[in-house]
């Protein structure tokens, strides 16, 4: 039991999360028609996904005192991204908008990170052997490099030539993001378990030396 626990059920998991990419992907595009928009349901479990790792990392860094620096950059880091990813609704205010907010985040963010360095560096090589860091290096990966590479209209041109319509790029492009933003959450997720360990851990600690 054991065994399946540590070795198939990861699969399994990591296996039905991909499955329902392509599951969202086919409900936009056959049922809802609308041709995954920033309105659809890709874009909103895209967004869903990352504020949930958001979240995690706060919640981290509220939690263990060492790391805080670190978990505060990265949940300064997840936060740029979500913003960009809201630039449908802010370009109703004016176009490009989005940047503002996110400019803003990053510096104080970048900020309190250099008064608060003391632990950076050994919470960073503590952060590097995790499990969770590896998910979140594989999401970032496929979200920011392989999805706009593999995605690109440019390619997809050259090899379908007159059959090529925008929306192979738009689906390509959009369920890598959706896929990389699954192994974001993978990642923020083990992040969460390993808070929870430190946290029981602490607790039991306390009551053994009361």
């Amino acid at each position: 039991m054991q065994l399946f626990k540590i070795l198939v059920l990861p699969f399994i998991i990591v296996s039905l999360l991909s499955a329902g990419v392509i599951v969202t992907i086919n409900i936009d595009y056959f049922v809802l028609k609308n041709n995954l928009s920033e309105r659809s349901l890709t874009e909103l479990f895209q967004q869903l996904l990352l504020l949930a790792s958001i979240g995690i990392f706060i919640w981290s860094a509220s939690k263990v005192a060492e790391s805080r620096t670190l978990f505060v950059l990265v949940a300064g880091f997840f936060g740029c991204m979500f913003l960009r990813e809201l630039d449908y609704y802010f370009d109703m205010i004016v176009h490009g908008f989005w940047l503002y907010p996110t400019l803003l985040l990053a510096s104080l963010v970048i900020i309190y990170s250099v008064k608060n360095s003391a632990d950076l560096l050994s919470s960073v090589r503590l952060f590097s052997q995790s499990n969770a860091y590896f998910n979140i290096l594989v999401g970032l990966v496929i979200i920011m490099i392989f999805s706009r590479l593999f995605g690109s209209g440019t390619l997809w041109k050259e090899v379908m030539n007159d059959d090529y319509h925008h929306i192979y790029k738009t689906i390509i492009q959009e369920g890598l993001e959706l896929f990389g933003y699954v192994f974001l959450f993978i990642g923020s997720f083990h992040q969460l378990r390993e808070v929870q360990s430190k946290v029981a851990n602490k607790a039991q600690m306390k009551l053994i030396a009361v």
